[in-house]
């Protein structure tokens, strides 16, 4: 029964780990009742539907969709240099076209690139590109912008706000306004637009903001750092690859908070902060990149000559840190989800944070953690290995009883389980401490492989990032592996001497599958963050100590 347990616990482990890595479905978004548009030669995009009160029928083909950046060189544009990021902003559409981290790199090594958060700028797609839907000939994301302010400004504590603004203005028709805000102490820039109509008729429209997005650095992108869209609304996230996107080709409907693009690390988000009249149409550009256009489309608006109209948005582009999101505000910190267990994953992730402040290295801060679960533990698992021994002295008893009682099922339940109360067993006493452990190991599981405060924290010798698979390099690649997995092997001999010290049942086909759990477990895990191998390993040790303890006294 004990043995059981241990294999149901690890089955379990196995498949929940392999479902949500590779089979776990992409939450599905309201679809929208499928609306008829003319055919019209053109681009394709998603359809849209009808919200409250109804916005006009836009046909796909209109919506403000793929606008480049011109093939044409670019002038010196502007530059922003933060403490925290250096931005740059394009005289064409007054995009960014640049906003790089100093705090954060692409890679672990110290001289490798900083962070990018517009992935896009190579291919020409910069985010806040506006335009209107029912006169593109405007072409506002690609027409030059002018502005008055310095080429290059730098914030700090002495200067640590400064608004930019740009204009655009068509004769007789159009003005256009925008204004960023940045600031020295956060990752969020203020994004205001205005519109006024510089002609005597009235201008009837709406406003499209488009975003752009593909997986940042597509050397990182696997399925342990999934990049995906996010909606947030009504209080709930909702997460699609560019796969996705492009087979339901959704549509979100007002009361929207944000729209974001992330990665286990990163998030790129736009929030309005006026007009709840706003829908959301994403779509996918370029399969093979990944890449995503989402589009701000605004409540139809009229605007009489003269008349003028803003609207007002916040861009959050940074570390997916519960500090910095709060700080942004819009509810931002819900990018932060570790799954079903984030009600465990999240004071877990206070409790490191607060023993790295004085171990100084998450490497050791993952240590003490794992001994101190193990010490919350120990009680119950002590219980456990005593009941399996108990069980182990009952082996012999409960064969015979077996074997006398095989063609009755039922005397033979009624006389192990009179076995049982005889001696004081609990054949289920293994199995409770057990499952009280999955949800942390679960919670850890996802803590410890998408926490952006363990990303490129080295540990100790040639353990450089947590966050990365163990690799030792030996002067050759390993086919498959690169180097050598020295942590993911200790794990998986600390399993087999663990199997080995606790007590069998007799079952020779039990016994087996024992012996295999430490090679199912050591390939299963050579891929994994060499944080949460070292949780395992360590856990495995102390197991060991506890199990040597148990066995001491037995004897």
């Amino acid at each position: 029964m004990e043995k059981r347990a241990i294999i149901a616990f690890v089955l379990s482990i196995l498949v929940i780990v392999g479902w949500e890595l590779f089979l776990a479905p992409d939450r599905k978004p309201t679809q929208p009742p499928e609306q008829s548009v003319p055919a019209e030669p053109g681009p394709t995009a998603p359809s849209t539907t009808p919200s409250s009160p109804p916005p006009q029928s836009i046909a796909p083909e209109s919506l403000p969709l793929q606008r480049k950046l011109p093939e044409t060189a670019e002038s010196e544009g502007w530059t922003v240099d933060t403490p925290l990021y250096q931005a740059r902003l394009t005289e064409s559409g007054a995009r960014l076209e640049h906003f790089r981290l100093k705090h954060y790199r692409t890679r672990v090594e110290p001289d490798a690139p900083l962070m990018e958060m517009v992935p896009t700028q190579r291919s020409g797609y910069l985010p806040i590109a506006l335009d209107l839907l029912h006169h593109p000939d405007y072409q506002l994301s690609t027409r030059p912008y002018t502005s008055s302010a310095p080429r290059r400004v730098l914030l700090d504590p002495q200067n640590p706000s400064q608004n930019l603004e740009y204009s655009l203005e068509i004769p007789q028709a159009l003005k256009v306004t925008k204004v960023l805000s940045f600031a020295a102490d956060g990752y969020v820039v203020q994004l205001e637009v205005g519109l006024k109509n510089l002609g005597p008729d009235p201008l009837e429209d709406q406003l499209g903001v488009s975003f752009f997005y593909q997986p940042y650095g597509q050397a990182s992108e696997s399925s342990y750092n999934p990049s995906q869209l996010t909606v947030y609304q009504n209080r709930k996230a909702e997460n699609f690859d560019h796969k996705a996107i492009e087979k339901k080709q959704p549509v979100f409907d007002a009361p929207l908070a944000w729209l974001g693009y992330q990665d286990n690390y990163f998030l790129q988000a736009l929030a309005p902060t006026t007009d709840t009249g706003y829908q959301i149409i994403p779509r996918t550009l370029d399969p093979a990149s990944g890449m995503i256009q989402a589009v701000w489309l605004s409540a139809p608006f009229k605007l009489a000559g003269g008349e003028a109209k803003t609207y007002q948005f916040d861009l959050y582009l940074g570390p997916k840190e519960s500090s910095a999101l709060k700080q942004a505000g819009h509810s931002l910190e819900a990018a932060v989800d570790f799954g079903w267990f984030t009600f465990l994953a999240t004071p877990l992730l206070q409790l490191l944070k607060w023993l790295y402040k004085y171990s100084h290295n998450y490497g050791v801060a993952i240590i003490l953690l794992t001994i101190m679960i193990k010490i919350l533990f120990w009680p119950l698992t002590h219980k456990s290995y005593k009941s399996m021994q108990g069980m182990k002295k009952l082996q012999p008893k409960m064969a015979q009883i077996k074997e006398k009682y095989k063609d009755d099922r039922e005397k033979l339940n009624q006389e192990l389980m009179m076995l049982y109360r005889t001696y004081k067993v609990n054949p289920m006493g293994g199995c409770l401490p057990m499952a009280l452990q999955i949800p942390v190991f679960f919670a850890l599981y996802r803590m410890l492989y998408s926490a952006i405060e363990i990303r490129h924290q080295p540990f100790w010798l040639w353990m450089n990032d947590l966050t990365a698979p163990d690799r030792l390099s030996i002067g050759f690649n390993i086919p498959y592996l690169g180097g050598l997995p020295v942590l993911t092997l200790l794990m998986g001999a600390s399993m087999f001497i663990q199997q080995k010290m606790t007590p069998t049942t007799g079952d020779p086909r039990q016994e087996k599958m024992m012996l295999m759990m430490p090679v199912i477990f050591t390939v299963f895990f050579i891929n994994f963050p060499a944080g949460l191998v070292l949780y395992w390993l360590v856990n495995n040790v102390l197991s060991i100590v506890q199990q040597y303890l148990i066995n001491r006294q037995a004897t």
